[in-house]
């Protein structure tokens, strides 16, 4: 269903090797490790945690992503269909609250939020555009005394 390509620490990136159906489960999250800090490879689990799974250490940042990361299924969901050769990516910001690195996004999607720190730093028109995941729902709420 997809490859990686690419090396580790330079260009690696996830691609669709067959057609996609929108609302398919792309890939079952297994991941091979955790750990209570972030780095850029992880992918934030909850409020504490961070996992290291083989797919989503390739897939790249998107504002106009092709899947979601269901972090409470655990499952990797496309979003729309997706073309084999095409890109897999997913908003960062729906499983991170703060980034390890932040970097300027190059998307130029019509809702690029510009600057990728994460979900913290987001204004709330900016994220309700997007599928977000429990946790990060949950520290907005928080972040704002909602709780």
């Amino acid at each position: 269903m997809f490859k990686i390509v690419g090396q580790r620490n330079f260009n690696r990136t996830a691609v669709a090797t067959h057609h996609i159906k929108k609302d398919e489960v792309v890939y079952n999250i297994l991941p091979y490790s955790s750990k209570t800090s972030a780095d850029f490879l992880t992918v934030q689990f909850n409020t504490e945690e961070h996992i290291l799974d083989q797919l989503l250490e390739a897939m790249n940042h998107s504002c106009s992503p092709t899947t979601f990361v269901d972090i409470l299924l655990m499952q990797v969901i496309a979003l729309r269909d997706i073309s084999p050769g095409e890109e897999l990516t997913f908003f960062y910001p729906s499983t991170e609250w703060e980034m390890d690195r932040p970097f300027q996004c190059n998307c130029r999607s019509s809702q690029c939020i510009d600057f990728v720190t994460g979900a913290k730093k987001l204004a709330i028109n900016q994220m309700i555009k997007f599928r977000l995941n429990p946790h990060i729902k949950s520290l907005i709420k928080h972040s704002l005394n909602l709780d």
